[in-house]
């Protein structure tokens, strides 16, 4: 048996102002293409399935035509949650979609929701943060997303004689991140790797690079460049062969447009013999090698690269200190709060204030 991980679609999304409707059509388009040259027994997608917790009109049609041809050729559909999705939008109709065999997880239950895939029971476990999870147990102590991921699969049993596979949408500790994913505070979210022992495989979502942060788990990442620290990732469709032992292999996947970092002095860019063989439909990140500013700079180059999604100096003099943006970027969100706190106050963020800030952080993110 054949299975095809997917994770992130993030439909409806805007790269730096840009629409991607025609790039995401097209990527849903070579999904299904894929499938079918590929024999893929069930498609398996990772949460953030939209890019909004309300999905434009435009998001909702490619997915509904994406979801309709794959049921049209018999193709199972099996999807959860994720952070950027709406839990109940992203669950209506899904009685009736698993009348076509398209199967969604993504409103957390008293126990997790399981499927049969051939010889494989797979685990749906949608998105899931401390405060969705305390209500179904109020006995015990949840403050961080692993507390409320071990609550989730204390009430798993799993079925003996088979695989078990389960389908997350989480950070798993030491994975890394860009800057199109979104920052959590203080290390909440991180989940050990451990915690998924006992499956022989975890299809993982909500990371846009391709990563293994254990042997028996995989995050597919995008198939789209969503941001330009994704310039240089190798995105691929990710296939698990399911026999005596889950094999996976990876087949490299080519957008419609790329996006693309070229660099040099504002001169050198703009002479035609420099952009006269490029693709000037991609996506551009422009590192600009002059040591000083150029008067409009970013209007100038969009003459002739249409699509800029940023612009940066690398030799001119950059803001130094502990609140230089690059500095602040790498910063976790709970440490800004106490340096900003502390030069308005004259003190640090109390033990109590950093349980409220967390635990309000937690709540409001993503809802």
């Amino acid at each position: 048996m054949r299975l095809l991980h997917l994770s992130d679609l993030h439909l409806g999304k805007r790269v730096h102002g840009f629409s991607i409707e025609e790039e995401q059509a097209d990527m849903l388009g070579q999904i299904v293409r894929f499938v079918q040259e590929q024999a893929i027994d069930a498609v398996l997608i990772a949460g953030d399935v939209y890019d909004r917790a309300v999905p434009s009109e435009v998001a909702m049609v490619l997915l509904d035509r994406f979801l309709n041809t794959l049921a049209s050729r018999s193709v199972p559909v099996y999807m959860i949650s994720g952070n950027h999705d709406s839990a109940i939008r992203l669950q209506y109709g899904a009685a009736l979609f698993a009348h076509a065999g398209i199967k969604i997880a993504s409103t957390l239950q008293e126990t997790v929701q399981t499927a049969r895939v051939g010889d494989v029971e797979l685990v749906m476990i949608p998105f899931l943060k401390p405060a969705l999870v305390r209500p179904l147990f109020p006995d015990r102590t949840i403050e961080t997303y692993a507390d409320a991921m071990d609550a989730v699969l204390s009430t798993l049993k799993l079925e003996p004689g088979c695989k078990h596979i389960a389908l997350v949408h989480q950070f798993i500790a030491g994975s890394k991140t860009c800057d199109s994913e979104q920052k959590s505070i203080g290390g909440l979210d991180e989940i050990p790797a451990e915690t998924f022992k006992d499956f022989d495989y975890v299809a993982l979502g909500h990371l846009h690079s391709f990563q293994k942060p254990a042997a028996n788990m995989a995050y597919c990442g995008t198939l789209l460049k969503y941001s330009a620290d994704e310039i240089r990732q190798r995105k691929r469709f990710v296939v698990l062969d399911v026999g005596e032992t889950i094999q996976m292999e990876t087949h490299d996947f080519h957008p419609l447009r790329d996006l693309v970092e070229i660099k040099g002095t504002y001169m050198e860019l703009t002479d035609r013999s420099f952009y006269e063989t490029l693709d000037l439909s991609n996506y551009y990140s422009i590192v600009l090698l002059d040591d000083h500013d150029i008067v409009n700079a970013h209007a100038k180059l969009q003459t002739i690269y249409p699509k800029i999604l940023k612009l940066t100096y690398v030799n001119r003099p950059a803001p130094t200190g502990d609140f230089a943006p690059a500095a602040v970027e790498k910063l976790d969100p709970l440490t800004v709060i106490d340096a900003f706190y502390q030069s308005q106050n004259g003190r640090p963020v109390s033990e109590a204030q950093k349980r409220w800030i967390v635990g309000h952080w937690e709540e409001s993110v993503c809802d």
